[in-house]
This record gives C-alpha cells, structure tokens and sequence, in this order.
C-alpha cells in the first residue's frame, strides 16, 4: 500500500503534543490505547479528541507515523484505515475529510505550488482561484489560511512588490491593517 504523505506539513517535533487535550493531567492515557473491544473506553478518547486544538496534527501524525493501534485525533485505526482508503491514500484529504477542515487541504496545496526565492515566497501555478471542495479560493487567500490556519477578514493584500509572492511576512487581511494603523497611530 503506497501512501502520499506530506513533505513540509508533518511537525517532526512533536511540539504540538504539548497542546494537546490528552496531555492535561488527570487524562488516563490507557483510554486511547483500549482497542475497538472496549466502547466506552474509545467514546471517552474521542470525547476528549473532539475538543482538541491540534485535532488535525494529531490524525496527520497517526497517518504518517503508521499508527495502527490507537484513538488519534478521534478516530480508531479502522476509522482511519477508511478515510485514507476513501481518498485514496492521500493524507491531506483523508485528514479534512475526517475531520471537516479544509485548512489541512489548502495547506498542502500551499506547499506544491509554492517555492522560496530571495527571501520571498513565490506561487507557482498560473492559476489564480483554486476551488477545494467547492469553494473558490484566490490565491492569496489560500495562502493567508494555509499559513495563519484563519480566514482572512476582508480582502488579502499582498504588502511587498514583488510579483507572485505569497509569503507570510508579506500578506495581510483587514484586521492586521487596522491593528498596524493603530499601533502606528
């Protein structure tokens, strides 16, 4: 079974664990290794997988890691098994599939169109809308969430003159023009 994983996506580190719902204390950490034989021990891990903040990290590192044991970012080994089988063992889409975020898909896309030059990032594709699961993008709006994990508050501009760029130091929405202008002011 061949798997498309992510290149750029995946935290090696693991530094999103520290933020995770499991990680609180008073969290038994049997109850996500219980195994499919113990229901209401996986409807407690999933409880808690609900709330998470790095939900879609946590099912990414399950799928890239090889899991095949534990309740990760809410779903069981088999629950996994068939998202990535749906979408034909394309990560991204089996975590947004599963977990009804998009922000995993555009990201990835980010990553396959985009490529460093001069201290910019450059968008690669000629296409200026993408349209992920039936909703229109413009480039620099696929760019502001895939990097800001946001949506952008009114129109995404791109602060620097240099053509194509979709880097992070160089996009703002409305909300961090106003911030400047009163920090400025």
């Amino acid at each position: 079974m061949t798997i498309r994983t992510l290149t750029r996506l995946t935290d090696t580190t693991g530094a999103w664990k520290q933020s995770a719902a499991c990680a609180a204390n008073g969290i038994d950490p049997d109850i996500f290794h219980a195994g499919e034989r113990e229901p209401r021990l996986v409807d407690e891990a999933r409880t808690i997988c609900e709330g998470c903040p790095v939900r879609v990290a946590c099912l990414t590192a399950a799928y890239t890691e090889g899991d095949s044991w534990s309740v990760r970012g809410g779903l069981t080994s088999r629950q996994r098994l068939y998202y990535l089988r749906k979408n034909e063992q394309h990560i991204p889409r089996a975590v947004a599939d599963a977990t009804d975020d998009v922000s995993v898909l555009l990201k990835h896309i980010y990553e396959q169109h985009t490529r460093q030059r001069g201290g910019h990032v450059l968008w690669t594709d000629t296409r200026h809308f993408i349209n992920v699961r039936n909703k229109p993008y413009t480039v620099h709006q696929l760019a502001f969430i895939a990097l800001y994990g946001v949506t952008p508050v009114g129109q995404v501009q791109r602060m620097c003159d240099v053509e194509d760029c979709v880097g992070q130091r160089c996009l703002t929405d409305r909300r961090q023009r106003d911030l400047a202008k009163r920090l400025t002011a």
